[in-house]
């Protein structure tokens, strides 16, 4: 296998490593796996899983932000609709292990500049500028979006 497979054809690459340990799995030794960039490749894809739900959960509360902060605004509706969606999303992604990587502070922090900077044509109302909310609270299907509001919502 040519050495810069890797930075030429990234699938061709996987799909080769993926043979040569498939074939490593039934007892054949293998002398030619890219061992370095394998383990490369295993610890960024668990960097991008917990990525993945650490963006999901800033949208939805970016979304409810929205919600509390603009409650008359004429997408409050539609924003409400896609809490529930970007929290689902994260629950399915959720692995346990992620539990300790996710830091819920910092999300609701960037959540909150991000909404803080919007222009939506009169001033928010007052948000939280932190919060208590638990990410199993966050990820319970028994959350509902006006709750979440309410939580988001200074005084």
């Amino acid at each position: 296998m040519p050495d810069d497979l890797y930075d030429r054809d990234f699938v061709a690459w996987a799909q080769a490593q993926a043979d040569r340990l498939r074939r490593v799995a039934a007892g054949e030794r293998v002398n030619d796996l890219d061992w370095a960039n394998v383990i490369e490749e295993i610890e960024t894809s668990g960097r991008s899983e917990v990525q993945a739900v650490a963006s999901l959960l800033e949208q939805g509360l970016i979304h409810a932000m929205k919600v509390a902060a603009w409650p008359d605004h004429p997408a409050a509706g539609h924003w409400r609709g896609e809490v529930r969606t970007f929290l689902n999303n994260a629950l399915r992604r959720f692995t346990p292990s992620m539990r300790q990587l996710l830091d819920l502070p910092g999300i609701h922090a960037d959540a909150l500049d991000a909404v803080l900077e919007m222009d939506m044509g009169q001033p928010p109302m007052a948000l939280r500028a932190d919060t208590d909310l638990t990410l199993d609270e966050l990820l319970s299907r028994d959350l509902r979006p006006d709750a979440l509001v309410a939580r988001l919502r200074k005084g």
